[in-house]
């Protein structure tokens, strides 16, 4: 593994005056250039070019590539997953949470959003193998995600043994992971609402 794909070194001394800047901002442009182009296809130059910042900024503030990933993909937990979590929680119907939670890679193909997928499935694909930290973080979004659906779940069907309960939540996990690959490859839309049609109508 080489250097610019673990670790960036850094620089014997500080070029020019380190800028100033929000670390929300620069996660953001980062989070979303790993999204895009995964750690392995992501450079010091694209960082940069991305950010604005000067190679010593980022040395400074994120000391590796490495590190600024994790942070890339912690602030998409904040973002997005939490997200996902408050509103399978909300206190609207849960057959229409679940549905809502399902179908967002759907209607992130219905609007031509760009095809990234999910960051959090990309990653572990990308890096979960290979490396422990990265690995820690996907599960334990994943982990925030089924237990929330675990939630909604027992709400439509309380009857159901706390084993079922949780087997379906990972179920519709994985049917959540498998929409968000396809729509990357920008599947049948159709083909697609037929498997979320599937997956909840395991719990009506």
């Amino acid at each position: 593994m080489n250097s610019q794909t673990r670790d960036m070194k850094k620089p014997s001394q500080p070029v020019g005056r380190p800028r100033e800047f929000v670390e929300e901002d620069v996660l953001d442009a980062v989070m979303k250039l790993f999204w895009k182009q995964g750690y392995e296809g992501t450079g010091l130059k694209d960082i940069l070019t991305a950010t604005g910042l000067t190679k010593g900024s980022i040395y400074k503030a994120f000391e590796s590539k490495h590190n600024l990933y994790l942070k890339s993909l912690e602030r998409y937990e904040k973002i997005y997953v939490d997200s996902a979590v408050t509103s399978l929680k909300s206190t609207d119907d849960p057959i229409s949470r679940l549905d809502e939670f399902l179908s967002a890679p759907i209607k992130n193909m219905s609007v031509n959003a760009p095809n990234k997928g999910c960051f959090l499935c990309n990653s572990s694909a990308d890096r979960a193998s290979s490396d422990e930290e990265t690995r820690a973080l996907v599960q334990r979004s994943f982990r925030k995600l089924s237990a929330a659906l675990s939630s909604a779940i027992y709400e439509i069907r309380p009857e159901w043994p706390e084993k079922r309960i949780q087997q379906t939540a990972q179920m519709m996990l994985s049917v959540y992971s498998g929409l968000r690959i396809m729509s990357r490859s920008r599947e049948d839309i159709d083909i697609m609402k037929d498997a979320k049609d599937g997956a909840l109508a395991l719990i009506k």
